[in-house]
């Protein structure tokens, strides 16, 4: 695996302003007459434009491995310089051959820190260690969780942001957070999706000496952190795409490899492109603490169950982290890996080490009901409670080895597409990009009710994409700039107007019930089919306890635009406890399975619990 001690930046390690670069670039020799330059700047010089940088010659060997080290004093940055100077300083590298230029410059693919644009970074002196925390905390059980998906600038402008409102997010139930990427790119404002670093953690969020207290302060919270991986495509700048390119020598990292829809990708058949990876993912859990990782576009670097590519990523990491206390389960390793394999969520937790899946399903036809009224897709309700009865849905993973619990992730938002209160509050213009938000009608909210308490009473791991709680209107084109390159900050003002707090109240009612009560988070449902009436919106499930001496919990829904009534035969007798109607109605069932006719107010829910 890649020594993370032996490449990147590293200062003050032999003496106080020591200066250590080094990079490993397979195939990229001084034999073949390479000459690797760093041009170094002190931060306060960047714009200076009667300084420049300080060069400085790496010296390589056979293997591809490049080095320098010196004194910072000793290097002269020139009249009015800061160089020697305490503080950040910028560096990228230059290559040569012949001593024609043959890349101008590029950026660290080992770098821990990064600076903006096309840069990478380091501090003189070093910023001091963060000192953890977080010794007792315990990832959460998959069947504990509820997700919270977010964009670190959108939701809260950077890290700090998002520790304030920690307090927020765990009001909603939230135990685990999703942060979409957060490694460094190079422009100002894009979905992470295309890395330029992978070991860097983004400046504008600030760096990785801000994420640590905040994975700190989650895990303090108990909420687990996993970060959005992008390992099967990348930034045209990323080093082993464009320096390899540019000089024509095998590329030791990337090649056509399974899916590319993105774009040539790493080809995991060569041990170099693994060994970063893992490299990565150690970086991440040992370094930064994460709890696991959201693998973006695995069909990118999916070559079947027992390939070279995710499944053996998924799996080694599974295998060197179970000595990491804050992973064990008892009898199972608790570490996160989730797959965006949108195509095959089931046979990617039958057949790998993913833990949890995601899948278009719910969330398409959520829009479809939105967009018909209130009409009822019998296939939302089968999502919602993963009925198959063809190919049921795993609950466990077990090769043998190894076994441990595995569940689709639940949602009905995503970054990928509309929201539904968009979708809710007129006609989408493709000219306008979903930007048309002026004058949209956000006055039918309340049809939001009932998906919220469907989602968050879903068998499986519920997923909420930061602001659907408070009924965030931004629309999404399905391709162009403005898909991921335009910011989209949360409207935190529809937190304190009437539709947002109603709906927030329900996130948050619906995520201490599932926390409260383990008939939620159990595996076992049961669709009311005969006594539902879609075509009117009105479903009716029953979820149930692992112990059959533990509550019991009721779903009415009612989806449509006049209150309805449901005729359903509750399975227990005695009294039940109607959970998120401010009256607090209550319920006698005078033997079990008595039929019991409930009113179910329009656009809305009751949830009964078993006393």
């Amino acid at each position: 695996m890649i020594d993370l001690n032996v490449v990147g930046a590293h200062v003050g390690r032999a003496f106080p302003d020591e200066l250590y670069l080094g990079i490993l670039m397979p195939n990229i020799t001084p034999a073949k007459q390479y000459h690797l330059f760093a041009d170094i700047i002190h931060a306060n010089d960047q714009f200076n434009p009667d300084i420049g940088p300080v060069s400085v010659e790496l010296h390589g060997d056979d293997s591809g491995m490049w080095s320098y080290g010196g004194s910072l004093g000793a290097l002269n940055g020139g009249a009015g310089s800061h160089f020697g100077d305490v503080g950040r300083y910028l560096y990228r590298y230059r290559l040569l051959r012949n001593n024609v230029t043959i890349i101008d410059y590029f950026a660290d693919p080992y770098a821990t820190t990064s600076g903006p644009g096309t840069n990478s970074a380091f501090d003189y002196p070093p910023l001091p260690n963060h000192q953890w925390q977080d010794q007792g905390f315990v990832v959460p059980s998959l069947d504990d969780v509820i997700m919270y998906e977010l964009m670190v600038d959108d939701f809260a402008e950077n890290f700090e942001g998002v520790m304030g409102r920690l307090p927020y997010l765990k009001s909603l139930g939230v135990n685990c957070i999703e942060l979409m990427p957060i490694t460094n790119i190079p422009e100002p404002y894009r979905w992470g999706y295309m890395p330029m670093s992978y070991f860097a953690i983004e400046e504008r969020y600030g760096g990785k000496e801000k994420l640590k207290p905040l994975v700190d302060a989650c895990h303090g919270e108990g909420i687990a952190v996993i970060h959005d991986a992008v390992y099967a495509h990348m930034h045209e700048e990323f080093c082993f795409r464009n320096v390899y390119w540019a000089a024509g020598e095998e590329n030791p990292m990337i090649g056509p490899f399974a899916g590319d829809m993105f774009g040539v990708g790493p080809d995991f058949n060569k041990d170099f492109a693994y060994d970063y990876f893992m490299a990565v993912n150690h970086y991440f859990i040992n370094e930064l603490h994460m709890d696991g990782f959201r693998y973006d576009y695995v069909p990118g670097f999916y070559d079947g169950p027992v390939g070279s590519g995710y499944a053996r990523i998924v799996h080694d990491t599974y295998q060197t982290t179970k000595h990491i206390a804050r992973f064990n389960g008892g009898n199972y390793n608790r570490i996160i890996q989730a797959a965006e394999y949108l195509d095959k969520p089931k046979e990617v937790l039958q057949e790998t080490y993913t833990t949890a899946s995601k899948r278009w399903w719910p969330m398409l036809k959520a829009q479809d009901m939105v967009r018909e009224g209130g009409n009822v897709m019998e296939g939302f309700v089968h999502d919602m409670l993963l009925i198959d009865f063809t190919s049921p849905w795993p609950t466990e993973y077990h090769n043998g080895q190894d076994s441990f619990p595995v569940a689709p992730l639940q949602f009905i938002e995503s970054h990928d597409k509309s929201r539904l209160m968009y979708l809710l509050s007129g006609e989408h213009s493709p000219y306008h990009g979903g930007f048309d938000l002026f004058n949209r009608n956000r006055t039918h909210w309340y049809r939001l009710q009932p998906y919220a308490i469907a989602l968050m009473s879903s068998v499986g791991v519920p997923l909420l994409w930061q602001g659907q709680e408070f009924g965030e209107i931004y629309g999404k084109h399905d391709d162009g700039g403005s898909r991921v390159l335009a910011a989209r900050p949360l409207h935190w003002n529809y937190f304190y107007e009437r539709g947002g707090r109603d709906l927030v109240n329900i996130y948050r009612r619906m995520g201490q019930l599932r926390h409260q009560y383990q008939a939620l988070r159990s595996r076992l449902s049961y669709y009311f089919h005969e006594h539902s009436n879609l075509d009117w919106g009105l479903v009716a499930y029953q979820r149930s306890p692992d112990n059959n001496n533990d509550p019991t919990v009721m779903i009415l829904l009612n989806f449509g635009s006049f209150n309805g009534t449901l005729h359903v035969p509750f399975p227990k007798g005695g009294r039940w406890h109607e959970q998120i109607n401010d009256h607090g109605e209550i319920l006698d069932v005078p033997h079990d399975s008595a039929v019991m006719g409930i009113e179910i107010p329009s656009n809305y829910g009751k949830v009964f619990i078993s006393a």
